[in-house]
Formats: structure tokens, sequence, C-alpha cells
């Protein structure tokens, strides 16, 4: 049985909305959440480097039109605040980047959360190499 969330912040990585979006194992948890977060349940965003790893996806896919569609979407997904990389960040995710060896898009997205005192929801085994911050896969979400 599932145990309902607890209301938290929540920093939702590009992953699981790529995982939403092509319809992989687990995107129905991904789903959930969503849906969590629109009807006020929950309170979350996504850094605007998500926007950037999205579009360069797809962009990538040489599908310019999907990676279109899927940024409007998210830009204007209302209930999804979204976080600009600020000198703080930018400064905290170099500290990351360097510490702990990850990729740079995913130190942002780690000192974003670091300063929202957002957990980050994500299955990326980079997140969880960052100490500071707090790791939860859509499983282990709806488990806590």
């Amino acid at each position: 049985m599932i145990k309902e969330p607890k209301n938290c912040s929540l920093l939702i990585d590009t992953e699981p909305l790529i995982k939403l979006f092509s319809k992989e194992q687990g995107w129905e948890k991904v789903q959930k959440i969503l849906l969590q977060i629109e009807n006020g349940d929950i309170e979350a965003a996504i850094s605007v480097i998500t926007l950037t790893e999205i579009y360069n996806k797809y962009l990538h896919e040489k599908r310019v039109d999907l990676a279109e569609i899927r940024v409007k979407d998210l830009k204007h997904a209302t209930y999804l605040k979204k976080i600009s990389v600020d000198e703080r960040i930018a400064i905290k995710a170099g500290e990351f980047k360097g510490k702990y060896s990850i990729p740079i898009a995913d130190a942002l997205i780690s000192a974003t959360a670091f300063y929202n005192n957002a957990v980050i929801i994500s299955d990326d085994p980079d997140f969880k190499k960052v100490t500071e911050v707090q790791v939860k896969d859509e499983e282990d979400f709806f488990d806590a």
C-alpha cells in the first residue's frame, strides 16, 4: 500500500520528466507526484537547467518540434516554480562539481536544491554523491 507523502518542498530533476514524457518504466509514479503538485498538496519546483537538458535531449534526437513543445509545457506548468541560477547557486555548483566529480547540470540542480531546502526527485546516481542534499527516487518518495 502506498503511503501518502507529507507536504514537503521538492525539486524535480530532468530524468523523471523525461521518464514521464517517454512513458518509460516508472512514469506512472512521476505522474502521480506531478498530480499531487498540481493539486497543491506538495510544493515543488524545477531548476531552469532542466529546461536546458530537456531541450538538448530532443534536439540531440533531431526533434526540435518536440524540444519546443516539452519546454513550452514546462514553462507553462504554473504549479512548478522555476528557479533560476543566481550567484550563490553558481558558486555552490562549482563546489559540488569539484568535490563530487558530477556533471555540471547535476551540480547546478544540486546547488538549487541545497539553497531551497528541497528534496531532489531523481534516480540519477550522481545526486546520491552529494551528501549536502536529500534525494529520493519516485519509489522512495511514496515509501517515506
